[in-house]
């Protein structure tokens, strides 16, 4: 993505969707070589959502946090450290992995 800034709340639904698709046009190969010190924000993990097909409460769930706190990162309150930033890249990458380890 560009060095822009993502939007975030308040901003209107249609807007974020926009951020999310550009987000999503780079190809799995330019995804694929992220590097782990790739910052994550809201727009990252609304794609890996996307992605993956998880709702919100199989996603929080599959990163060990709380709903709530997806929202907040989602809305740009705070943004995801540790092993949920390390899975939300791995899912941008392979959606299909997270898929595999979300309940059922």
């Amino acid at each position: 993505m560009s060095d822009e800034q993502t939007p975030y709340w308040p901003c209107p639904r249609r807007a974020l969707d926009t951020w999310v698709d550009r987000l999503l046009e780079h190809s799995r190969a330019e995804l694929a070589n992220l590097p782990l010190e790739t910052p994550v924000d809201g727009t990252h993990v609304t794609a890996v959502m996307r992605l993956t097909g998880l709702d919100r409460f199989r996603m929080a769930r599959l990163l060990g946090v709380d709903p709530v706190t997806l929202d907040r990162w989602e809305r740009g309150v705070g943004a995801p450290g540790g092993a949920a930033r390390t899975l939300l890249l791995i899912g941008l990458s392979f959606p299909e992995t997270l898929r595999i380890f979300a309940d059922p």
